[in-house]
């Protein structure tokens, strides 16, 4: 039965996009005199394998070249405008990952396949209100803060989905919606005052289940346990923003309190699991341009309060630490002889740093040495140049991204983009996680699940 709604489903998907491609430039959907607008999009990705697993590290049933994600996703946006100042908005997704049929279901526990091979979700549904300078929405959302790409400090609000790609994912797709009040609230017109209530629910950072691709030992489905957090008003979060402008500078101040989503292991009279304490998160981002040097410049920095850290020699393991951490990115449009048109060249730098350790401390995965080098240094590069006049009514866009953290790990990620029209969006890419297994860089925990892959998406809009 599972073998056939999955099939099902890939061939409505398959058949909704030879749709979409047989009638040309799709368009978004619309009714009752344009107040009701439907659009989305098909979309497949494909990846596989390109090396041998090293052992130990997860994932390790997938062996080079094999497929290890094969995902297909139907997704709808729905808006209803009721008045000048009322409407609804909703989202929904669907997707298929047939990797778990081509590497067979048996090979995975249960729980793992009824979580990742077929999903039906409502992503976001809000309703959303605008009288004078109050803007209010109610509902499952998403809310985005800062100034970082790829990279998270302020953008603290909703937790990540690192199922897949090892939360290489964009932002719509990886961060997880939630229940929601948002207010914001024009003072002037340069200054915004912005309010967030979640005040009942909290869902942790999603990992990949155990004998996936994206497995990391030990979390996500078959994993250790993780603490289950009622939904009540003692398990919300809320927090603030101040965005005003001065001196052509777009800046903002916030503060923010939650459980962490991203887990920390705790030794509890059941033994060892998975929990998320609260933290307090205080902080400023900026942007600002320069017409002199043709840039723009931004950044962000953070101070948070009670951070968990693993401390082995505590009752319960964790030892509650301060931490602050910065970045400061550069991006320019630079004409270069490679294309006639403007690059794309953006750069970013890094620093986090946890205050007042002890000699038995474990930060950022170091438990060979406790107490050394509490602090991560990342630096981050974009590449991306347009070619508009290869092909007629197409843009294609090679694209390097890479980061590079100062323990020697990192990403290398060549792509290569093609779109046609404003519908039809095609990239092939690469990914290369480099490192040393077992150490504290970023992506060492991941260091042999480099990947090849095509993403093709068709969007009516």
């Amino acid at each position: 039965m599972r073998h056939g709604i999955g099939r099902l489903f890939g061939i409505f998907v398959a058949a909704s996009g030879v749709f979409f491609l047989g009638i040309g430039e799709a368009k978004a959907f619309t009714l009752l005199d344009g107040n009701f607008e439907l659009k989305g999009y098909v979309r497949n990705v494909t990846a596989v394998r390109t090396e041998d697993p090293k052992g130990g590290l997860g994932g390790d049933q997938f062996k080079k070249g094999e497929v290890e994600f094969c995902g297909t996703t139907l997704n709808l946006d729905g808006e209803y405008r009721l008045s000048p100042e009322l409407k609804v908005y909703g989202r929904w997704r669907g997707s298929y990952d047939a990797s778990f049929d081509f590497k067979g279901q048996d090979k995975f526990p249960q729980e793992v396949v009824d979580d990742q091979r077929l999903k039906n979700e409502v992503r976001e549904l809000f309703v959303d209100y605008k009288k004078g300078p109050l803007f209010l929405r109610v509902g499952k959302q998403l809310v985005i803060w800062g100034e970082a790409d790829a990279l998270r400090l302020a953008d603290l609000v909703n937790p990540l989905d690192a199922s897949f790609h090892f939360g290489q994912l964009s932002p719509e797709d990886a961060r997880i919606a939630l229940p929601m009040v948002r207010a914001i609230y024009g003072l002037t017109l340069d200054t915004d005052l912005e309010i967030i209530w979640a005040p009942v629910t909290f869902v942790p950072q999603k990992f990949s289940g155990k004998g996936t691709y994206w497995e990391i030992p030990g979390t996500g489905i078959g994993g250790l346990p993780e603490k289950d957090y009622p939904t009540n008003i003692n398990n919300g979060s809320v927090g603030g923003k101040i965005k005003t402008k001065l001196a052509g500078i777009d800046l903002s101040f916030f503060d923010y309190y939650r459980r962490l989503d991203a887990p920390t292991l705790e030794l509890t009279s059941v033994g060892p699991m998975f929990v998320h304490p609260f933290v307090n998160s205080t902080g400023a981002t900026f942007n600002a341009s320069s017409n002199q040097l043709g840039a723009i410049f931004r950044g962000e920095a953070v101070y948070n309060r009670n951070e968990p850290q693993m401390d082995m020699t505590k009752p319960n393991f964790i030892s509650k630490k301060n931490s602050v951490a910065a970045l400061i990115g550069i991006d320019r449009p630079t004409l270069l002889p490679i294309s006639p048109d403007s690059t794309m060249l953006s750069f970013q730098a890094y620093h986090k740093r946890v205050l007042d350790v002890d000699p038995t401390t474990i930060t950022f995965g170091n438990s060979s040495h406790p107490g050394e080098k509490p602090y991560q240094t990342l630096f981050t590069f974009l590449f991306a140049p347009l070619y508009n006049f290869l092909i007629p009514n197409s843009t294609v866009s090679p694209q390097l991204f890479v980061e590079y953290d100062v323990e020697k790990s990192g990403i290398i990620q060549p792509s290569v983009g093609f779109k046609y029209g404003n519908n039809l969006n095609i990239i092939l890419g690469y990914t290369k996680f480099y490192g040393t297994k077992g150490g504290r860089g970023v992506v060492d925990a991941v260091v042999d699940r480099s990947e090849a892959y095509i993403d093709v998406k068709y969007s009516f809009m």
